[in-house]
């Protein structure tokens, strides 16, 4: 399993030291876990990293292809095959599922990149895309875009041809408040005498010690999404 997941009693968790980010990874995660019933046959995963996900996935998949660009910031051990997603090198009507998940924001060409997925997914396949709509810029190796809920829609739906079966929010606003707080406090640890005083540890046990806390305390995200974090949805061709 990637180091990004944990795995306690049978239930995942992300792993705080392997990001800033908990509670908006934690929030993805659960939505991840509710798409796994559409999961199925021949996998492409775009933007693998160190295929997190995978493990969840095993049970219902025949294969799992990797692909990231070279200049990919995370470790390179788990990519299949180094490509561009503007440019998938895989024929027609290859995979069953496509991953697309925190990818969005990082390209050129949002639609290119969608077309390409439709291209490479049978008649049936199912895309699993998430991008963030308020979030840290974050490069990997760069970040264009952000995305609203009726955005995503938009170039999925009307303009790629999907047909989205389920479209959820990455949490509220009470969510992108908690998150926003911990970034901020992040920018200031990291900034002239805390920086030089601090162990980088204790810079991120501080900022992750409140988000664990607001995921136990809360189980349900706030209703009102007009500062969403991020948006999930799962669509079929």
């Amino acid at each position: 399993m990637s180091s990004f997941l944990c795995k306690s009693y049978d239930k995942y968790k992300v792993s705080w030291k392997a990001t800033n980010s908990v509670l908006a990874n934690e929030l993805l995660l659960r939505e991840i876990l509710k798409t796994t019933s559409y999961i199925k046959g021949r996998v492409l995963d775009i933007g693998c990293g160190e295929k997190p996900y995978r493990d969840i996935f095993s049970s219902r998949i025949d294969s799992y292809i990797g692909v990231d660009l070279p200049q990919t910031v995370h470790a390179k051990h788990a990519i299949d095959i180094f490509a561009n997603a503007h440019y998938l090198p895989f024929k027609k009507n290859t995979f069953d599922t496509v991953l697309c998940l925190e990818v969005l924001e990082h390209v050129e060409m949002p639609l290119e990149v969608l077309k390409e997925i439709y291209g490479v997914l049978k008649k049936g396949g199912v895309l699993i895309l998430s991008a963030p709509q308020n979030y840290w810029i974050h490069k990997d190796p760069v970040d264009f875009f952000r995305f609203t809920q009726e955005g995503l829609t938009e170039v999925v739906e009307n303009q790629t041809g999907f047909s989205i079966c389920y479209n959820r929010s990455l949490g509220g606003t009470r969510e992108f408040f908690v998150d926003f707080i911990c970034k901020y406090i992040l920018i200031r640890l990291n900034t002239g005498v805390l920086n030089r005083i601090l162990p980088n540890i204790l810079k991120k046990l501080i900022i992750t010690i409140p988000q664990r806390l607001y995921l136990i305390l809360f189980k349900n995200t706030d209703v009102n999404n007009l500062f969403s974090i991020g948006n999930i949805l799962v669509a079929i061709k």
